[in-house]
């Protein structure tokens, strides 16, 4: 519901409709209460309209931005993670792998069978006991570490440039 000064006001600023606007001036005419609070507002929309706006000094943007250019800037906020809980659930994960590792361990029978090689031919033929000797395997194992550090070595060449 609007009130009789909102209704005057927009009489007074023009916002009301032709229709609104005959109502109101009738309103004035005929209501005592309605042309008194008339002549108030009407006194009051002519002071603001004769006062000036002030505006700000040249300088007035400079001496903001150094007034601004003074504060302490704030600190960003950053959230601090308690370290317990990471902790916590790294060893939770840990204590499960080694309790499923130490059953699986503590419930297989650890036998190897003899290894035989097939390769689709015969092996009386061939002697592999001649071949795959603890000498091969020492020198294989050998040779298997020694291109294992020129890997590392070379990859680590590539971090450190």
């Amino acid at each position: 519901m609007i009130t009789m000064e909102e209704e005057i006001w927009d009489y007074i600023d023009g916002n009301s409709s032709p229709e609104q606007a005959l109502a109101i001036q009738a309103k004035i005419a005929n209501d005592p209460a309605y042309s008194s609070l008339y002549e108030e507002l009407l006194a009051i929309n002519d002071q603001m309209n004769g006062l000036d706006l002030e505006e700000p000094s040249m300088s007035f943007t400079r001496n903001v931005m150094d007034q601004v250019k003074l504060e302490i800037a704030p600190v960003s906020l950053k959230t601090k993670v308690d370290t317990r809980i990471i902790y916590g659930i790294a060893a939770f994960f840990i204590l499960a792998i080694v309790s499923i590792l130490g059953y699986v361990l503590s419930n297989t029978t650890f036998t190897f069978p003899e290894m035989k090689f097939n390769m689709g031919f015969q092996m009386e033929q061939i002697d592999f006991g001649k071949y795959v000797s603890p000498t091969f395997i020492k020198i294989f194992l050998f040779v298997d570490l020694l291109l294992a550090l020129a890997f590392l070595d070379s990859y680590l060449r590539r971090k450190r440039a």
